[in-house]
């Protein structure tokens, strides 16, 4: 996209996760409502996987940007979905700082980036989130696939605010003391399908698998590990 170029998309659709838009957790994945947009005029976006950015660098197949977003923290928990947070209590929502780097090659079929998250609370600390996706044609212009992977890596006292325990909380909740310390929290694999239906609409589908490791992992508050999450969504382009 050069420096005049502008661009506009809207999606609706369902998703299945751990996690919805509003900070509701489960232990295991749930379907949901999805909505993205996804704004980019010249070197200036906004997104609702970024916040509102700036691409600081674009050369050649490199770029970096900055970007303010919104963590919507974590809801209390419930005795259906999410037993082991009963008593834990709320993680309050939060701002966002962002600085990524991006890298293409293979005429952009496949992206490598890196973003490193911190919040405007201390206590909830950062994040380094590294993402690739390969893109590839399937039937002409119409149909196209792609095969994403992901992990994240936490500080110490993001670690301790989504996974760990203290005493307070152990005796509120039940669980046992739990304090970790900074490591890979999760990672995932997945497999998209984008069939483009006209110069305006698109409908799109992916499925993959999640896992909690490392840290997250160990944590008292999940049983479950690993889960099947998925999305399907219909987008315009204005």
């Amino acid at each position: 996209m050069s420096d005049d170029d502008t661009e506009f998309t809207i999606s609706l659709g369902v998703e299945r996760g751990t996690r919805n838009l509003t900070g509701r957790v489960s232990d295991k994945p749930r379907w949901s409502p999805s909505f993205g947009i996804n704004y980019q005029s010249g070197r200036f976006f906004a997104s609702t996987e970024l916040g509102l950015g700036y691409n600081l660098v674009q050369h050649g197949d490199v770029s970096g940007f900055v970007a303010i977003g919104a963590d919507p923290g974590r809801k209390a928990g419930d005795s259906q979905h999410s037993p082991r947070l009963v008593g834990m209590g709320k993680v309050a929502s939060a701002w966002l700082g962002m600085v990524g780097v991006r890298y293409q090659l293979l005429e952009g079929r496949v992206s490598i980036s890196a973003v490193q998250v911190a919040s405007s609370k201390r206590s909830q600390g950062s994040q380094t989130l590294i993402h690739a996706v390969l893109n590839f044609p399937i039937w002409e212009d119409r149909l196209s696939g792609s095969l994403s992977l992901g992990a994240a890596h936490a500080d110490r006292s993001h670690a301790q605010t989504y996974y760990g325990v203290s005493p307070a909380q152990s005796t509120r909740s039940g669980n046992p003391v739990y304090s970790p310390r900074g490591g890979w929290i999760t990672c995932d694999t997945s497999v998209g399908l984008i069939y483009v239906l006209d110069s305006n609409w698109t409908a799109s589908a992916s499925v993959g698998r999640q896992e909690r490791i490392g840290v997250a992992s160990r944590s008292p508050l999940f049983d479950t590990k690993k889960s099947t999450v998925g999305s399907a969504s219909v987008g315009y382009r204005f």
